[in-house]
């Protein structure tokens, strides 16, 4: 979580202890929850959450898109 430092954003100590702690875990829970299903290795999340981290970068097409739309709004 390195990059979030580089903007002036920062998560309230209750923001840390509630909403981050919760999503963390059930984050985690699912992605249990998948692996147990499809009986995958731990490489697989690995590269599976990357994949998803990818989408969130600040020069993916995705974060553009969005950038693009709230400054319309």
């Amino acid at each position: 979580m390195k990059n979030f430092k580089k903007s002036n954003w920062f998560p309230s100590e209750e923001d840390n202890m509630g909403a981050i702690s919760e999503s963390y875990y059930s984050i985690a829970k699912e992605l249990e929850n998948l692996q147990d299903k499809i009986n995958c290795p731990d490489n697989f999340i690995f590269d599976f959450l990357g994949a998803i981290q990818k989408e969130w970068n600040p020069e993916s097409c995705k974060m553009k898109a969005k950038s693009f739309k709230n400054k319309k709004i």
